[in-house]
């Protein structure tokens, strides 16, 4: 992970007092918990993803510090006397879409896993339910 391209691609996360190279890092090191290479995320596009997945965890956790971790989907209704607002869940089919669009950098890193095709994940398992017929050659 380059610090310099990601702030140079992130111009929001350039105050070096504000986020530290060590604060990036660390998160640098919880984005690669989230993402790895594959055939069709790689190189260019996976750095790309990579730094997608590191501003959407420190927007998260910037949002978290000032106190506005809970406001994520656009805004339903707003009542100015005695301060009401509530939001509509984004259209989102499961929890990690809807995680991912709670930051403009998530939404972003969905797109291009969605366009790459690479938002299936195996997680877990026998690895011959990956197939077409389990061991012993029974078709599922």
């Amino acid at each position: 992970m380059d610090i310099y391209s990601f702030r140079t691609m992130f111009p929001v996360f350039k105050d070096e007092e504000a986020y530290p190279d060590e604060f990036v890092e660390l998160w640098a090191e919880q984005a690669e918990q989230f993402l790895s290479e594959s055939w069709a995320l790689n190189g260019v596009k996976f750095e790309f993803a990579l730094n997608l997945m590191i501003a959407h965890l420190i927007s998260l956790a910037s949002k978290a510090v000032s106190g506005g971790a809970g406001s994520t989907g656009a805004v339903q209704s707003a009542t100015e006397g005695s301060v009401s607002v509530s939001f509509t869940a984004p259209p989102t089919r499961n929890g990690w879409e809807f995680w991912l669009s709670s930051t403009p950098y998530g939404v972003q890193l969905w797109a291009l896993l969605n366009q790459l095709g690479a938002t299936g994940t195996y997680i877990g398992g026998l690895p011959e339910r990956r197939a077409v017929r389990k061991v012993g050659g029974v078709f599922l």
